[in-house]
């Protein structure tokens, strides 16, 4: 039986890797997946925001379907996932590191967390917030370190809108979250590695704020990184930006180092003869283009992903595939590597067809992307929003406004010059509103399943 590692990087770009061509990082290890498996270059999250996407991840299905339409939503334990049903095919199934479909605000983190069809949870929703796995094992293993690795709630960082600041921690990288992830996930395979399993290693680094450990300093030169695109730079602010891009690449080279050690031990245990490997994040971060931190955004900054799958048995290594897939494609896919039955409630497409070089006739040829956000509190007010993005256009409306955007990134990539009101774009912009309706339509929940017909 074919094992199952998924590893997410949380707030990766697509761009962010030197495999994609960024000549400024160094992600070696990523890069070695890349070139022993497929890279899938149009990749897109369901929604720009942790839970949203997660959620579509663990289930297969878009965010309008499982219900979690954006931050602050619980997953509901109803929902079948696939680690349930790999359980049910005798997987030892395992999460590590950040998973957030459940609030972690105010939420008890010494309480048994839901088990979304996972045998083994190890969750830490954020990094150094609350007494979880992660500072336990820093208590343990590094008590000096103990009291440096702690930060504020996200909730409090947003209020202080301190979330998007970059630090110097006061911590090596032999302390940091990501590298208790990598050690949790080497201890677990030591385990288990023997039986049929799925493990979910999942990163929380390089998200906001920017903390990099003290023996990291320095592994970028902020002056020698290109600035944002579409932000207005000036002799106050261009000093800060450089110097928290320079911070978010080190830590994304950082999570690609712990990502080696991982690497290094499918290869010595010979786990890797025997183990598939499915690379992604939860979305993307704009590190400063549009003058913007973070995500929930509909530009490609935020919804654009990086996407790697490495099987043992993948014929045509280093293979870059164009086509249009998405995020929670990869639940059909692992259901697919392992033999197990999909359930009819999946929505997402297995990539399998891609990975073995086949055409995929029957994929959609673009993603719906979706998202809400709270307007008001006290009125529970709501904005509802849907995004279409091609290979050739991006369209996104707003439950708010009447007029949307749309963009022709054959003649427009970075999306400057909204057509939507422009005459000579009417009939295409009505096609694909059209288009946008049809799909979700066809991709109505269909749960609870129908017993009679009445």
């Amino acid at each position: 039986m074919m094992n199952i590692l998924v590893i997410t990087i949380d707030q990766l770009r697509w761009d962010a890797l030197s495999c994609a061509g960024n000549k400024e990082i160094e992600t070696p290890n990523i890069d070695r997946l890349s070139m022993e498996g497929v890279r899938f270059t149009h990749a897109f999250t369901n929604a720009p925001a942790c839970m949203p996407a997660r959620s579509s991840l663990l289930t297969g299905r878009f965010p309008h379907a499982h219900g979690v339409r954006g931050g602050g939503v619980r997953l509901s334990e109803q929902e079948v996932t696939f680690p349930q049903i790999l359980s049910q095919r005798g997987y030892h199934t395992a999460h590590i590191g950040k998973l957030h479909v459940q609030n972690h605000t105010y939420r008890d983190h010494t309480a048994p967390h839901p088990s979304y069809g996972y045998r083994t949870l190890q969750v830490t929703d954020e990094r150094g917030t609350y007494r979880d796995p992660y500072t336990q094992w820093v208590e343990r293993n590094h008590p000096q370190y103990a009291e440096a690795v702690r930060i504020e709630p996200g909730a409090t960082r947003v209020r202080n809108q301190t979330d998007h600041l970059s630090v110097n921690g006061s911590f090596p990288s032999e302390a940091s979250h990501s590298r208790w992830v990598s050690e949790a996930s080497i201890e677990f395979l030591r385990e288990f590695g023997s039986a049929p399993f799925m493990l979910w290693t999942s990163f929380f680094d390089p998200h906001s704020p920017f903390i990099v450990p003290s023996d990291l300093l320095g592994r970028y030169d902020p002056d020698e990184l290109t600035l944002p695109r579409n932000c207005e730079i000036t002799a106050e602010n261009e000093v800060v930006i450089r110097q928290k891009k320079a911070a978010y690449y080190t830590l994304v080279s950082h999570v690609d180092d712990c990502i080696g050690r991982l690497m290094a031990y499918l290869d010595e245990s010979g786990l890797s003869e025997r183990t598939a490997v499915l690379l992604s994040s939860d979305h993307g971060e704009f590190l400063g283009d549009w003058g913007r931190w973070g995500k929930g955004r509909s530009e490609d900054e935020s919804i654009r992903i990086p996407l790697i799958v490495r099987t043992p048995d993948i014929m045509d290594k280093g293979r870059v595939v164009d086509d249009i897939v998405q995020l929670f494609d990869l639940a059909p896919t692992i259901c697919d590597l392992t033999g197990s039955m999909k359930p009819h409630s999946m929505q997402a497409r297995s990539l399998l067809p891609l990975l073995k070089g086949e055409e995929d006739a029957g994929r959609v040829p673009f993603a719906l992307v979706e998202l809400n956000t709270e307007v008001s509190r006290t009125d529970t007010a709501e904005v509802f929003e849907k995004t279409l993005r091609s290979q050739d256009y991006r369209l996104t409306i707003w439950s708010n406004q009447e007029k949307g955007v749309m963009y022709d990134l054959r003649l427009d990539p970075l999306q400057l010059n909204n057509v939507w009101s422009d005459p000579g774009y009417q009939k295409i912009r009505d096609k694909l509103i059209w288009e946008l309706l049809q799909r979700l339509i066809q991709t109505e929940n269909t749960l609870p399943v129908r017993t009679n017909p009445f």
